[in-house]
């Protein structure tokens, strides 16, 4: 009988110093403090060679681009209008200022390997219909959007730059 008293009063104390512990101890440390995470890193893009590289997603209307991998960029035109096309990267899969023909089977082979295809605001008038060319583009990145240049893509007679703003996510 002894020998249930003693594990009784054990469980007991066990019971009242273990919540008294853990009011006691202290939280853990944050690397960071709360406001510092939510602020947009500068260091979102990066260019290596031809490809850029972004850290996060990023969205233009219903279009989500993954982040966390690197692209190369592509103007194609097609009976459903012109897009900005997201390729793999390395180097260009079409040598700048050539056009390949969606209609040949180089030209399908290439549209089979971009990634994502977001619709441009302008139609791109200086690229013919069903044609597909590398687009030498600039980005810049401004707080909490990144803004793509299109440069030399005529639209309606206008020679000059496409604009397209993507947020982040």
């Amino acid at each position: 009988m002894s020998v249930h008293r003693l594990l009784a009063g054990a469980l007991a104390a066990v019971w009242l110093f273990v919540p008294a512990i853990l009011v006691t101890a202290e939280p853990q440390a944050r690397p960071e403090p709360p406001e510092a995470m939510a602020k947009p890193k500068a260091d979102v893009v990066r260019r290596q060679g031809d490809a850029y590289c972004f850290d996060r997603p990023m969205s233009l209307g219903n279009v989500v681009v993954a982040g966390g991998r690197c692209y190369t960029f592509y103007v194609l035109r097609t009976s459903g209008g012109s897009f900005l096309g997201f390729g793999p990267p390395g180097p260009p899969m079409i040598p700048p200022g050539q056009l390949v023909r969606m209609g040949t089977p180089a030209g399908a082979k290439l549209k089979g390997r971009l990634f994502h295809m977001v619709p441009l605001p302008r139609p791109a008038t200086g690229i013919p219909l069903g044609s597909i060319g590398f687009a030498n583009v600039r980005i810049v990145w401004e707080s909490g959007r990144i803004v793509f240049y299109i440069p030399g893509v005529t639209t309606g007679g206008d020679q000059g730059e496409i604009e397209m703003a993507f947020m982040q996510r």
